[in-house]
């Protein structure tokens, strides 16, 4: 589907994070908001640090998560899927990738990517936490030139 070779390592374990976060809260499909989560996954994540940076913790997301979409747990799904919007992101981070120069798609670019999509769960969330793409871009832009592996 996506040239995952475009990827930093630490964005492929975003991914995979993502998966698992939607696994655990019994849903079928990833979505904005798993994404969201699994930036959290490593604080070596390029993601973790603009996160921790704008002062937004992981128990703030986690709980306006679950108000927006709850948890599933009524079955373990055989298989999960990302959503329409989820793919809109990837390919939104590839562009930002793109325009900045950057070699290989970073957890930055796929937060920065969430936020500038702006329509999903995860999206409202990181504005209502006051972590708005403006703000994301500029800490992104401060981090720089620190590649992410």
């Amino acid at each position: 589907m996506y040239p995952f070779e475009r990827f930093t390592s630490h964005a492929k374990e975003l991914l995979t994070l993502a998966q698992t976060e939607a696994l655990k809260a019994g849903y079928s499909y990833i979505g904005t908001e798993h994404m969201l989560l699994a930036a959290f996954g490593d604080a070596e994540f390029q993601s973790a640090k603009i996160l921790a940076a704008l002062s937004i913790e992981e128990a703030a997301v986690r709980s306006a998560t679950d108000k927006a979409i709850g948890r599933h747990k009524t079955s373990i799904p055989t298989r999960i899927v990302p959503t329409s919007r989820v793919k809109v992101v990837i390919e939104l981070a590839f562009k930002l990738c793109g325009s900045a120069g950057d070699p290989k798609v970073s957890t930055g670019h796929l937060l920065l990517a969430v936020a500038t999509e702006g329509q999903g769960i995860a999206a409202h969330v990181l504005k209502d936490l006051g972590a708005t793409k403006e703000r994301i871009e500029s800490e992104m832009a401060q981090q720089l030139p620190a590649p992410e592996a």
